[in-house]
């Protein structure tokens, strides 16, 4: 089945990567190691749903994509691309505006991010909030502060850690397809 979505990233984005910097022809090392880094690439986000579930205790991926987009959607505003976190975050990583800067979002605009029904959503809302990780505010939803220090802080670290070492393999792999070693 063919995704009408075009996922490529135009040239200036591509300029902005650092990583990118050394190899003379990204797309050809690219299609030249493709089964490596897509291996890679897809093991680190297996892995992070697997230990997510986990985590959250959950038996479903719904719920974690519920969580994730509200979580996200809480602080969007916050923390535009390029801020830099003496911006938004206290000397201990924390919001500067700590919940109350959190912005609320309502089930039927996480129904229309997700593309999951409302009556869904609801009900994935309902695990999490019975399981402290998020509470209604208002007309809408927010992560629950409650649980984010305790068990996430050491889960996003571990998870930051295992993100920065698949990145390390991948850029080695694409820097050696891209000198042509193996050949």
């Amino acid at each position: 089945m063919t995704n009408n979505r075009s996922f490529r990233l135009n040239s200036d984005y591509r300029k902005k990567i650092k990583s990118l910097d050394g190899l003379k022809d990204f797309d050809k090392a690219f299609d030249r190691s493709f089964s490596i880094v897509a291996y890679a690439a897809n093991r680190f986000l297996i892995d992070h749903f697997l230990r997510a579930a986990q985590l959250l205790d959950v038996k479903d991926y719904e719920t974690l994509i519920v969580w994730g987009v509200l979580t996200h959607q809480n602080i969007l505003h916050l923390m535009p691309p390029g801020s830099v976190p003496d911006a938004v975050l206290t000397d201990n990583g924390r919001l500067r505006a700590g919940d109350a800067g959190l912005r609320p979002i309502r089930l039927r605009d996480l129904s229309d991010i997700t593309g999951f029904p409302r009556e869904t959503v609801r009900r994935k809302l309902g695990i999490l909030h019975k399981a402290r990780f998020v509470r209604r505010v208002g007309s809408g939803w927010v992560a629950s502060s409650e649980r984010a220090e305790s068990d996430l802080r050491d889960f996003t670290k571990d998870t930051i850690m295992r993100l920065l070492a698949v990145c390390d393999e991948i850029v080695m792999t694409l820097e050696s397809a891209d000198a042509g070693d193996g050949q």
